[in-house]
């Protein structure tokens, strides 16, 4: 059971001995950093849960745990927003099929994912379920904030947190094929990794604009905010790709390290503007413009 996914070993043992001891509760919450398998471990724990061979991990060739992996499971469902909240609408409907018994199998399972998206009345209408569960039903919230969900529903669920890869493991999904850099901006996530390999011909050219911000004017560097921050959407993986830049010029240069760490700080405090909704263009540009000011001044 998780042979097939990296990491959190803990974690393993820990849902494994509930199958083993048959002590699965009706409701868990899988709090952690996006991309490193929260999903694959609900869906994994779902089949040996309702697989029909009663083993301690999925067959992956009963009906059901066929069904699990083909999203045809009667007594299997995801809700799966990633990007839109998940309106009350959606968890009325899922508190209704709660109410109707397995069809197939001796238990059904709920998973929800990114579901620090539920809006505050989607989370209460969530509420009457996880306080009166049915004997037979077994709901998984996933999550990269726990602290997004309310108080009373973080009472009633079993609380599993999760944690990022270690460098090795993501050296071994890639098999091996992955930079030192890129493992840093990934801080053990597999989804952030692939994100920054994906681009890794612009991050070294923004490498190499950065490691040179000594050699041109600040007008120069303004004018180049574009081909450094491609677009909002990577601004973060940038920032921090940014600061391992400056981490490497401390190895190589520790004359500069104090430099070099007041910059880390400047990146640092814009990732928190940016994060409070300050003014997008406004805020890269006194980063940049800060960043030239301490190396060069």
């Amino acid at each position: 059971m998780f042979d097939n996914i990296l990491g959190n070993t803990n974690n393993k043992n820990i849902l494994i001995k509930t199958i083993e001891t048959n002590k699965v509760s009706h409701s868990y919450i899988f709090s952690g950093p996006e991309g490193i398998g929260k999903s694959l471990f609900a869906k994994e724990f779902a089949k040996a849960i309702l697989c029909e061979n009663l083993q301690t991990k999925p067959c992956n060739k009963c009906k059901s745990c066929i069904g699990i992996d083909n999203y045809n499971n009667p007594d299997f469902f995801i809700i799966d927003n990633k990007e839109e909240s998940i309106k009350t609408e959606q968890i009325k409907n899922l508190t209704k099929d709660v109410m109707e018994k397995p069809l197939n199998n001796s238990r059904k399972i709920y998973i929800i994912n990114n579901s620090e998206n539920m809006t505050r009345e989607a989370q209460n209408a969530l509420l009457k379920t996880l306080e009166e569960p049915p004997e037979y039903i077994v709901i998984i919230l996933i999550t990269t904030n726990a602290n997004l969900l309310l108080n009373t529903i973080r009472s009633r669920c079993i609380k599993i947190q999760f944690l990022g890869l270690s460098d090795d493991e993501l050296k071994r999904y890639f098999d091996e094929k992955i930079t030192e850099e890129t493992l840093k901006i990934a801080e053990g996530s597999i989804t952030r990794a692939l994100k920054v390999k994906d681009k890794e011909e612009i991050y070294k050219e923004i490498n190499m604009k950065i490691a040179n911000i000594e050699n041109i004017n600040e007008l120069e560097l303004l004018k180049q905010k574009t081909t450094i921050f491609i677009n909002k959407d990577e601004t973060n993986n940038i920032l921090e790709y940014i600061n391992v830049i400056f981490l490497n010029l401390i190895l190589k240069d520790s004359k500069k390290a104090s430099k070099y760490n007041k910059c880390i700080r400047i990146v640092e405090d814009t990732k928190n503007r940016l994060n409070r909704n300050g003014n997008y263009d406004m805020t890269i540009d006194n980063c940049l413009l800060s960043l030239w000011e301490e190396i060069n001044g």
